[in-house]
């Protein structure tokens, strides 16, 4: 018999199968919140690929499940199905059905939930499937695995068959990892689906062909024969389409560069000015209250929130009740976990903290949150991060509060705000003032404090996050005009300010009058000195270079804020495109730093998002790393960098919306930032792909009447809350268009 293997997650559906249900159960009630946290922190640890990982993730979702009633999991998986069904790929159906008509008879193999894969063979009337089995008794989950699909798909599509004999050369086989390796081997016709890196690079040796979404049926149409209906588009992207004439996109380019140029100030600066957001509001709302001061101040917040309730999400939501009308969430611990899940973003304990901490001090007093005591630690981290942590513990210790805490956290906050706003760091101020209200009520330093921190209040009567964000958005939009023609002289107007920004440990912070760097900034401002001029820029080039080295850690990443810390793949991304124009001096470091960043692309060619909610942000900045690491030595480590490259082109181009743009996420509204990102990309190898030219149509067609661009924000702080830089969409859009004017 002639066999068609299938593998389910990724290759017949967008993303998992099952990916939501641990958090189903959880709402529920079904399971215990801390075993979920486990299994999630152990999804974000691990190697999708490593065999014993996904061994130890079976483990986990099993023990979760411990003595929970089967009946009850079954009717979540039933739920949950009617959710996903709608996420099968459009060729799914087609496929399964045009398999059938030829006497190829499908089987789905999967890691997923047996029962779940049921539905799913149910739908598509498939008799022959497997996935992975949870024991049960007396009706109740034991909280082991039963059995997994083992030795290979090969032997699991044997073992399901029984005794007929497979005719392997003349069968078929559709996978997109490394576990389906063994079924494509074994069959005639294998092909390689939307494939991790390392499957890629095992495609490449072995000369698997490789599809995508968009491919597959036309593929099987044509090689294997296969009575397959053409492909409907998935999008609407007509073929008589034309490319967008250089002559339009220069027109907006010229526009954009008129509105850019107007936002440099006359020492050289972009602004930056940050936008009103909800939780400062609250936060400071809140503190005048209890100081009772600026009663104008105290309307003008109170204002602001209850016209942000209406377009609020739940997090913001909640914020704003407890503030105005002392009603607290019904469930604080899963709002928090919601709101991170919402935002795809990994939670810990001192994430989580933060969150927790802006529930609690709107509240009724006294202050509570349930947190371990680690989450409260601040060696090591970033100025304002720490002055937040030590005035999180100072108001979660009990009374009484001994005075040298008291102390500590007066000195650090007089001598933080004697510039003003504590490291331009509105939401860090703003939580040392209330923590300092709690034991020093009236105290000069808190009086000061609000002082400045009035000054910020925005026209709409809110307040922003941070106030502004000069050296970022003056280094970015650098890059733009450089690409856009601008004037020179406005330029190195712009490289002059930043060089007089450089701190004395040779790096840059993210604006004006902030005492800490970051190898974001530094990285952005290098990129633009070397750019615009190194030979005028050679001094603070050669002092922000060996800045960023020092940052470089012992598993070849490199942290945001201070060496030592986590190492995060976008702050090494950017490293890596900054010292590349210097590789001889620092071969070592990129040559680490690379294959850290090879190792940590996730199986669908994205990365962690690090401080922007929108993945092409970090897969644009690791595109150009592992672009140039590749130009330089094509065959280096091992063969991976085309395959990690290939990987990031093909997850942007099968993920646009509809309407040609694309969203933070597949599946999110398409808004202009996440477009810029993705054409930026897409245009040194794909520039006149229709996917690309349909998202180039969709990003001209969202120019404001003013010439300028309006995006929900990608930038997100504390992780996961989402602040706002205005001008930063103009200054995305303009670079991605330059690539195409």
């Amino acid at each position: 018999m002639r066999i068609a293997v299938l593998d389910v997650d990724g290759t017949l559906i967008a993303g998992t199968l099952a990916g939501p249900l641990p958090g189903m159960l959880a709402e529920a009630g079904l399971v215990p919140r801390d075993r979920l946290a486990r299994l999630r922190r152990a999804q974000t640890d691990s190697d999708a690929e490593d065999v014993q990982a996904a061994a130890r993730l079976h483990e986990l979702f099993a023990a979760m499940l411990t003595d929970v009633p089967c009946g009850a999991v079954s009717t979540a998986m039933a739920d949950l199905w009617q959710r996903q069904r709608e996420r099968l790929f459009d060729f799914t159906r087609p496929l399964i059905t045009a398999l059938k008509e030829t006497g190829c008879v499908p089987v789905l193999i999967s890691g997923g939930p047996q029962e779940m894969v049921a539905h799913l063979a149910g739908e598509l009337g498939v008799p022959l499937f497997r996935g992975t089995r949870f024991e049960t008794a007396d009706g109740l989950y034991t909280g082991r695995v039963a059995a997994t699909v083992c030795g290979g798909k090969d032997a699991a599509a044997q073992d399901l068959v029984g005794e007929e004999r497979i005719d392997w050369p003349a069968s078929l086989a559709v996978g997109n990892s490394l576990g389906d390796v063994s079924s494509l081997s074994q069959v005639g016709r294998p092909v390689v689906f939307e494939p991790t890196p390392a499957l890629r690079l095992l495609a490449r040796h072995r000369s698997w062909p490789v599809c995508d979404r968009t491919s597959l049926l036309t593929h099987l149409r044509d090689q294997a024969a296969l009575p397959v209906p053409p492909p409907r588009p998935a999008r609407d992207l007509p073929s008589t389409r034309p490319t967008v004439p250089a002559t339009s996109v220069a027109s907006v380019v010229r526009r954009l560069t008129e509105r850019l140029l107007d936002q440099v100030g006359g020492q050289g600066a972009v602004t930056g000015e940050c936008r009103s957001r909800v939780t400062e509001s609250a936060l400071m709302l809140t503190l005048l209250r209890r100081a009772k001061t600026l009663p104008g101040v105290q309307s003008r917040l109170h204002t602001y929130l209850s016209r942000s309730r209406t377009a609020a999400d739940a997090f913001d939501t909640s914020v704003i009740d407890a503030t105005l009308h002392g009603i607290a969430p019904a469930d604080r611990h899963r709002l928090i976990e919601e709101t991170f899940a919402g935002a795809a973003q990994h939670s810990s304990d001192r994430k989580k903290l933060a969150l927790e901490a802006i529930l609690a001090v709107v509240g009724p007093e006294p202050f509570h949150v349930d947190a371990p005591s680690h989450a409260f630690e601040h060696h090591n981290e970033a100025t304002w991060t720490r002055l937040r942590q030590i005035a999180l513990h100072h108001l979660h210790v009990p009374d009484p509060v001994a005075p040298e805490l008291t102390t500590r956290l007066l000195k650090m906050t007089e001598r933080g705000q004697a510039r003003g706003i504590i490291e331009g760091n509105v939401f860090a101020h703003l939580f040392a003032l209330l923590s300092l209200q709690r034991m020093a009520p009236g105290h000069r330093v808190i009086d000061d404090g609000i002082t400045a921190l009035a000054r910020a209040v925005r026209d709409d009567g809110g307040m922003p996050f941070i106030t502004s964000e000069e050296t970022f958005s003056t280094a970015t939009a650098g890059l733009a005009l450089v690409r856009a023609g601008a004037d020179r002289h406005v330029l190195y107007a712009m490289g002059d300010y930043l060089t007089a920004q450089q701190a004395g440990n040779g790096g840059f912070a993210y604006a004006q009058d902030v005492v800490q760097t970051d190898t974001d900034s530094t990285a952005h401002v290098l990129a633009f000195l070397h750019t615009l001029d190194p030979e005028r820029y050679r001094a603070p080039l050669h002092a922000a270079r060996q800045n960023l080295t020092r940052h470089l850690g012992e598993d070849g990443g490199v942290p945001t804020y201070r060496p030592g810390q986590p190492s995060e793949p976008t702050m090494t991304a950017n490293t890596i495109t900054a010292l590349q124009p210097y590789h001889f001096a620092h071969a070592h470091l990129l040559e680490r730093a690379t294959r850290y960043l090879l190792d940590t692309q996730k199986p669908d060619g994205t990365f962690e998002r690090s401080w922007s909610l929108s993945e092409a942000n970090a897969m644009l900045r690791a595109l150009n790393a592992l672009t140039l690491a590749h130009q330089h030595n094509p065959a280096g480590h091992r063969g991976r960098l085309a395959p990690a490259i290939d990987s990031i082109h093909q997850r942007l181009l099968v993920t646009p919306n509809p309407d040609g743009g694309w969203g933070r996420t597949p599946g999110e509204a398409s808004d202009p930032m996440s477009t810029a990102y993705t054409l930026t990309a897409l245009a040194p190898t794909h520039r006149t792909h229709p996917t690309v030219q349909a998202g180039l149509h969709h990003l001209l067609s969202r120019q404001n009447p003013d010439g300028g661009y309006t995006s929900v924000s990608d930038q997100a702080a504390p992780r996961p809350l989402r602040y706002t830089i205005p001008v930063l969409t103009d200054i995305f859009v303009l670079l991605a268009l330059t690539h195409y004017a």
